[in-house]
């Protein structure tokens, strides 16, 4: 079988596609004008999570920008020059480079031009005589001479050593005076600085703010915030001793406008279709249904997608070379699609189903209003009824019609298992990493467990996606399983019987939750339960009471607590 693997480039990268098929043309359009129209220093923050498509945004605009003969766009990807003792002397480089390639240069740019290119150069320069100096003293003054000859070399140089011995004065000084006309624009683009580590991104960060924040000069940050943020909240809290230092506000103060990018959950079909475009028309038919459930399972991730289909199409190849397996026709990768998405996302369902064909089986009849009753059983059923009620994603692609046919055939079932695990092709590093967002985490004590799923099924059929314990896995680690959900939730249900305050895994729960600081803490008051003896922290907070039983009322108090809640950014 012919077919080609998809490339994990930006738009306009490596001869890749033009496409994107994210529906970003609006997007690069209104910040593209938004760039031109600005007088600057002005700077914009492109944020997402990795492979959500920064660089692809960033490209586009860039490309619209590329014909107007009053912007200068430079390109500058951060992560190339992380091992740079100063990161400032790359991008100075590659701003100057672009400025004198520019072909409306010298036309629209004139004098003040050429001054900004010798500023830039001096300041350069500076930065990479002081680099190389190890003695203090005479070396740096005549560092600082070099410079400010360079910008002006009939200049008097001033005799004052205090003034020498100011580095670089001259080339800043220079910089400041320089002015370009209001119609002129000098846009940086700035990719990857998330993969650098965070203390080079935040080196180069203050440079931008002390040497580049110039009139005329746009810059546009392409950037995973979380990565610096939690960087400098690790740092002021162990360096420092700083417990309470908010690192989301460092970028505030660099950033004037804040861009998210958008969930692609929603737009996630036309990039499914890109993606299928150059595949033979079999594989591209068999996959057209079910490949926009995936990507939707994969949290709408672009870079995970484009792994996933890599890794079904190598499965799939090597089946129909391979004999032993199921004949004739082999094994459908519609099947190979299904299983392995279903092991990434969902490894205790997809145990479940596959040791079990009795299960898979009972599955195949479930209907949405019967997965409560199953989920309030136990054994393998009752972990797939739990997955089914929580989590829209599982219903669509169980319910779909190649899950549905995944669950009815047992023989092609069991050959795409079999295949990828004698093969050895199963493994969750085969997947880039997709952080699982919740909207809410429910905790509560087991002799409430009946009413905590009839509030899950009431958020369920509202379209969220909620966890509770009965996600954890045989063997896992449930701190660690625990921690890691609260940190992907933006709710914390704290669920309060008469027996909370006895319940260590309650504590636990709520004690992560306190020190995530970020949860939005809702207490839930079921019958019975006794606030006296309910955490501190609880009894605080406004809460939900259900005390005479769960309710429409109370249900739907909760579910616009949390959609308000699921509004805000997260990247």
């Amino acid at each position: 079988m012919e077919f080609s693997l998809i490339p994990d480039q930006a738009i306009g990268e490596a001869h890749t596609r033009n496409d994107d098929g994210l529906g970003f043309d609006t997007y690069s359009r209104i910040l593209a004008s938004a760039a031109t129209n600005t007088r600057g220093p002005f700077t914009i923050g492109v944020f997402g999570e990795w492979g959500t498509g920064k660089t692809s945004l960033m490209r586009l605009i860039e490309r619209r920008l590329a014909d107007d003969p009053n912007v200068v766009t430079v390109w500058f990807n951060a992560w190339r020059y992380e091992q740079e003792e100063h990161p400032i002397i790359p991008l100075v480089g590659t701003i100057v480079q672009a400025l004198e390639k520019h072909k409306g240069f010298a036309a629209n740019f004139g004098a003040a031009g050429k001054r900004l290119v010798r500023s830039l150069r001096a300041i350069a320069y500076g930065f990479s005589a002081k680099s190389k100096v190890k003695v203090p003293g005479f070396a740096e003054v005549e560092a600082s001479f070099v410079a400010k000859d360079m910008i002006e070399r009939d200049e008097r140089l001033t005799p004052d050593p205090l003034l020498d011995r100011s580095l670089y004065f001259g080339a800043f000084n220079s910089l400041d005076k320089t002015k370009l006309k209001d119609t002129l624009r000098v846009v940086v683009l700035i990719d990857d600085l998330d993969r650098c580590f965070p203390d080079q991104a935040i080196r180069l960060l203050e440079s931008i703010k002390l040497v580049l924040a110039q009139p005329g000069f746009i810059f546009v940050l392409g950037v995973a915030r979380k990565v610096i943020e939690g960087y400098l909240q690790h740092r002021y809290t162990e360096e420092y001793g700083i417990a309470d230092f908010k690192g989301e506000l460092y970028l505030d103060k660099i950033v004037q406008l804040p861009f998210h990018i958008p969930p692609s959950t929603g737009r996630m079909g036309a990039f499914c279709k890109l993606l299928l475009a150059d595949q033979p028309m079999t594989v591209a038919a068999e996959l057209d249904p079910v490949l926009p459930v995936v990507a939707q399972a994969l949290g709408g991730n672009p870079r995970a997608l484009i792994r996933f289909v890599n890794n079904i199409l190598i499965d799939y190849a090597i089946s129909q070379d391979l004999t032993g397996f199921v004949e004739p026709g082999g094994i459908p990768i519609r099947f190979f699609a299904v299983t392995r998405c279903l092991e990434h996302r969902w490894p205790e369902v997809f145990d479940a189903l596959t040791t079990s064909d009795e299960v898979a089986k009972a599955v195949k009849t479930w209907t949405p209003d019967s997965y409560a009753a199953h989920a309030a059983g136990t054994g393998p059923a009752a972990t797939v009824a739990t997955q089914l009620l929580s989590d829209p994603e599982l219903r669509l692609l169980l319910k779909g019609v190649h899950g549905h046919e995944w669950l009815t055939d047992p023989v092609l079932r069991g050959a795409s298992v079999s295949f990828l695990f004698a093969q050895q092709r199963l493994s969750q590093l085969d997947t880039s990493e997709v952080s699982v967002k919740y909207d809410a985490f429910v905790s509560y004590e087991s002799e409430n467990r009946r009413e905590a799923i009839q509030i899950v099924e009431g958020l369920s059929q509202a379209g969220l996606r909620i966890f509770f314990d009965q996600h954890i896995s045989p063997g896992a680690d449930w701190q660690e399983t625990l921690s890691s959900a609260l940190r992907s939730s933006s709710v914390l249900l704290f669920c309060v019987g008469p027996r909370t305050g006895e319940s260590q895994w309650q504590t636990q729960e709520l004690d992560l939750a306190i020190d995530r600081a970020e949860a939005l803490i809702i207490p839930v008051l079921l019958a019975g339960a006794d606030l006296s003896t309910a955490p501190d922290f609880v009894r605080r907070r406004n809460g939900v009471d259900m005390r005479d039983g769960v309710s429409v009322q109370g249900v739907t108090r909760l579910i616009q607590a949390i959609e308000s809640r699921r509004r805000r950014p997260t990247s």
